[in-house]
């Protein structure tokens, strides 16, 4: 019991002493003014916060109180596939260059890059359908 009591005691000199420092003017504005911080800053940050909070309710609710990772994964992985421009694959050449693998639509494009210069090393159209043996 003498222990509570001595870390209260402990812990209100501490708070009661390091509360002149915390709140001096020169640390929270500069002077005798105060902090001045805009109406319109105050209410935009309750109203973004306000939607998050209801966007999330609403997640949590729809998805019957456990959350659908699996689905919000496949939202954030479909979104790559519908770009027109797609990295397929890049390597380091040497010190000064990158050799780049690119599609675009039905093109890939096998482009060397360097500090100074870009340059297109070789296209390649893309087929849809590739032909089969006895189709014309």
């Amino acid at each position: 019991m003498t222990m509570r009591v001595g870390l209260a005691a402990s812990a209100i000199w501490f708070l009661n002493s390091a509360a002149p420092a915390l709140g001096s003017p020169h640390r929270l504005g500069g002077g005798g003014g105060g902090v001045e911080v805009s109406l319109t800053r105050i209410v935009m940050a309750l109203v973004l916060g306000t939607m998050l909070a209801v966007l999330a309710a609403l997640f949590i609710r729809r998805s019957g109180g456990r959350p659908d990772l699996k689905a919000l994964r496949r939202v954030f992985t479909n979104l790559p596939s519908m770009r027109r421009i797609q990295i397929i694959e890049s390597r380091r050449v040497s010190q000064h260059a990158d050799l780049c693998l690119v599609r675009c639509d039905d093109t890939e494009y096998l482009i060397l890059t360097s500090a100074q210069q870009q340059q297109i090393v070789r296209t390649t159209a893309l087929l849809d359908a590739p032909l089969e043996d006895g189709a014309a």
